[in-house]
């Protein structure tokens, strides 16, 4: 339990990391920490193991606490984990005849975005970043709107419903519809979802999820604006899974308060109207809120917070009592997307990067950005694991009492940490 806070709504903040799934209890104007290991294959057992674990430490079952509870509030890097793995569906993109290249093309520094200093400064070996939308599953429509928002070439329906069925025919499973200045007019990109859904119902098998860049991002910036559209298309259906089977599970235990998802910006929303590409790296922007607050109490005013997960070590600036500096730039993984949001910095360098050796710069170790994760993760903890880790070399150094990691619950082992 931790200092008591008052005039608090009685609360669970979880946060479901690569590693560690860790919850914070507010309850009656008083806080409980609880962590739980990550289960990757199904996210929704760590996040109801953790709420049961909490329940023990309050003395009640998990379906008493929840239903004392009026919100919940959870970030997590399901968007990253799966844009990582590039385990989305096929896309298909739907755009202005004659600028079907635009996001293969991209931007003049597009083969930057992402990308590392020291993976920067080679530049022999730097290409674009591999689309997520094939060439071939790019098509163009004819229509067109300027940039004050005039029809000036009317939408060929005919023309559309022949390439969508071209589009499915080919093993497309979610279109993306991004028009020229649509976020001045999007009556072009609503008639086409309307077409979409007249081809395809739905309640048929074949229904298609539908994402207009006009309401994901009604701004100026064709590329930003258009995969950012692609983003959300790809990651929609792996984070709609993972979070429907968590609120069922919490609704099945009594739950009926709110279910809000931390965003990037620093805000939050209902999960029911939260895209997902809202919700990547929203871990370490609550991590930021979080210190900034914390920062305030202390009467700090300029405050480096740093944050050493499982996977990644993160890094924010609190300035002058203020979270508000925004990347001008906005990048996820390698593509420069249109959202706002708070400016951090990630590298692989958590509890369970792995260190390996770079023969080909004179043995140089390196670190990362290769994770164990929590399954089988470090090598230390004897579960399968046989890399080395951050976490293995600190406990063969001293750092790390074996006995009391994890609270006690998980015992290390030195022995196992020791590589040849």
């Amino acid at each position: 339990m931790v200092e008591p806070s008052q005039h608090s709504l009685d609360s669970i903040d979880i946060d479901v990391g690569g590693t560690f799934c860790d919850l914070v209890l507010t309850l009656s104007g008083e806080r409980y920490i609880v962590k739980s290991p990550t289960t990757p294959q199904d996210l929704s057992v760590c996040f109801m193991n953790a709420v049961e674990d909490c329940a023990k430490v309050v003395d009640t079952t998990a379906a008493h606490l929840l239903a004392r509870v009026q919100v919940v509030r959870y970030s997590t890097t399901v968007a990253l984990n799966r844009l990582i793995e590039r385990k989305g569906p096929r896309i298909g993109l739907m755009t202005t005849e004659g600028h079907e290249d635009a996001i293969l093309i991209g931007r003049g520094a597009q083969w930057v975005d992402g990308k590392r200093v020291a993976e920067r400064r080679n530049l022999a070996v730097q290409t674009k970043p591999t689309p997520l939308v094939s060439r071939e599953h790019i098509v163009g429509i004819r229509e067109r709107i300027d940039s004050g928002g005039n029809v000036i070439r009317a939408l060929d329906e005919d023309d559309c419903r022949l390439k969508l069925r071209q589009l499915v025919d080919q093993g497309v499973r979610a279109i993306v519809v991004s028009f020229l200045w649509s976020f001045s007019n999007p009556l072009h990109e609503r008639r086409v979802r309307e077409i979409i859904r007249e081809e395809y119902k739905e309640y048929h098998i074949g229904y298609l999820p539908v994402v207009l860049s006009s309401d994901v991002i009604a701004k100026l910036g064709e590329y930003a604006r258009t995969m950012t559209a692609v983003l959300d298309a790809y990651l929609q259906q792996a984070m709609q899974r993972e979070m429907s089977t968590t609120w069922d599970k919490l609704r099945s235990r009594g739950y009926r308060g709110s279910f809000l998802m931390i965003h990037n910006s620093g805000g939050s929303a209902d999960i029911f109207k939260t895209s997902a590409c809202r919700t990547f790296n929203g871990g370490p922007a609550a991590g930021l809120m979080g210190s900034a607050h914390f920062a305030g109490v202390l009467g700090y005013k300029n405050v480096v917070a740093a944050d050493m997960g499982g996977t990644s070590f993160d890094i924010g600036l609190v300035v002058e009592e203020s979270v508000r500096a925004y990347d001008f730039r906005p990048i996820i993984d390698t593509w420069m997307v249109g959202v706002t949001m708070l400016q951090t910095i990630s590298i692989g360098a958590g509890g369970g990067s792995i260190a390996s050796i770079d023969k080909s710069i004179g043995n140089r170790i390196d670190v990362g950005p290769r994770s164990a994760g929590s399954m089988p993760g470090p090598a230390c903890y004897n579960m399968g694991g046989t890399e080395p880790t951050v976490t293995d070399a600190d406990l063969v150094l001293g750092y790390l009492n074996p006995d009391t990691y994890f609270g006690g619950k998980m015992r290390l082992s030195k022995s196992r940490a020791v590589h040849d």
